[in-house]
């Protein structure tokens, strides 16, 4: 059919549409041709049809639903020296909802198109490849760990029983460095001993008389090593605020002692003698060098503690 004649079927089948008030979905709803290809027939453009035979197939139908003649539609139309051509069903499909589709054109598969439909076949495969290798790494690891931890014990068995041979070798030669080593100890014993003793005298101190005075007392004469002393402050009964200070009235430590705690304040060897003043005597007690001092607090809670050094 040329573009002249297929332009007058066209119209001509659209007005008798128009004239039964049909729209293109009825048509397709009653021949069960795709609507674009109605909308082809009627706009003349029949090179949008999948090819000759369905011109005619279409056209027949498309007639017959608008209510004209087809056959003699087809008749009026018909142009001799046209010759049908055989159609290509090759890509034809009926879906599901019965329209009938076409492919025009089934292009030739190329080399590209055929290795991209391989790739995902070939992936999976050197995937599992690379699986079925790490598990047969996997189990050689464990199987050669196996045969050199069993060597590695063999090796232990043979050097233990050694070491017990060595040590029975070498009991009796221990035994006899044991008996000298009683008797060296014994001698070191004895003279770590005879030092404490020495180094406990040379710390001693001697507090001699304390004087009251008011809410005071005082030990004039406080014989102490010639080195740092130290005082301890404890508290019993009760917190207590304590603060010692040198002869010069520098203050070494202040603070307050909670409950069954003791505080260690360092004398140093410069110091003449020292002061301390004690917020609540009736709970504290005091030591110089780990020697207790007499406070004669009379029940006074407010007290001061003095003590003249001579060394």
């Amino acid at each position: 059919m040329n573009e002249e004649r297929n332009t007058t079927i066209g119209q001509e089948l659209q007005q008798a549409r128009l004239d039964k008030g049909l729209s293109l979905d009825d048509i397709q709803q009653s021949t069960k041709i795709q609507k674009r290809y109605l909308a082809a027939i009627e706009s003349g453009q029949f090179d949008q049809l999948p090819g000759a035979f369905y011109e005619r197939a279409f056209v027949r139908q498309y007639a017959a639903a608008v209510g004209l003649d087809a056959v003699a539609f087809m008749k009026k139309y018909e142009n001799e020296s046209e010759t049908p051509a055989e159609p290509d069903l090759s890509a034809a499909r009926v879906d599901a909802d019965n329209v009938t589709r076409t492919g025009m054109h089934q292009p030739e598969e190329t080399v590209a198109d055929k290795t991209r439909s391989m790739m995902p076949k070939i992936i999976i495969s050197v995937v599992v490849v690379a699986i079925i290798a790490i598990i047969w790494a996997v189990v050689s690891s464990f199987a050669g760990s196996a045969k050199e931890e069993s060597r590695e014990q063999s090796t232990v068995s043979v050097t233990t029983s050694q070491v017990v041979e060595k040590s029975a070798t070498n009991a009796s030669k221990t035994t006899a460095s044991s008996v000298k080593s009683d008797a060296g100890s014994s001698k070191t014993a004895a003279s770590k001993s005879s030092s404490e003793k020495k180094s406990a005298k040379a710390d001693k101190v001697d507090l001699g008389n304390g004087e009251v005075n008011g809410a005071a007392v005082n030990y004039g004469s406080v014989k102490v090593p010639n080195k740092a002393v130290k005082m301890q402050l404890k508290a019993v009964d009760g917190s207590s605020w304590m603060q010692v200070s040198d002869a010069t009235g520098k203050v070494i430590w202040n603070g307050t002692v909670e409950n069954n705690d003791t505080q260690e304040v360092e004398i140093p060897q410069t110091a003449t003698g020292v002061v301390v003043s004690i917020g609540n005597a009736l709970a504290t007690e005091v030591s110089l060098n780990n020697q207790k001092v007499d406070l004669q607090s009379q029940n006074a809670s407010v007290w001061r503690l003095g003590m003249s050094f001579t060394r």
